[in-house]
């Protein structure tokens, strides 16, 4: 049975503001790179969802870096066998704005 993945509110709006960050900023090359980079790890999360490292705020959310500047957050549930993605966090925010 595969691990399903669910998008949270908050996931689906910061993936497509980083998304925007980059179509003012930067060109459609980095875009599809940012794309490719997200599905890359997202893939990977749902086949070793357990792999990457705890949060250090919550021990049941876990952290996946996308690229330098972006790292996922999500929550494995292991009895639903699915995958929530909480949010796509650009790491040169205030870092006391992250709940996870």
């Amino acid at each position: 049975m595969a691990t399903e993945i669910i998008w949270s509110k908050e996931a689906f709006v910061t993936y497509f503001s980083n998304i925007q960050y980059l179509q003012i900023h930067w060109s459609s090359k980095e875009i599809d790179r940012f794309i490719k980079q997200a599905d890359y790890v997202i893939s990977r999360i749902q086949e070793h969802p357990q792999s990457f490292s705890p949060s250090p705020k919550s021990k049941s959310i876990r952290r996946a870096r996308i690229n330098k500047y972006i790292t996922l957050y999500y929550r494995f549930q292991m009895q639903k066998r699915r995958i929530v993605l909480l949010s796509f966090w650009n790491t040169r925010q205030n870092p006391e704005k992250l709940q996870f």
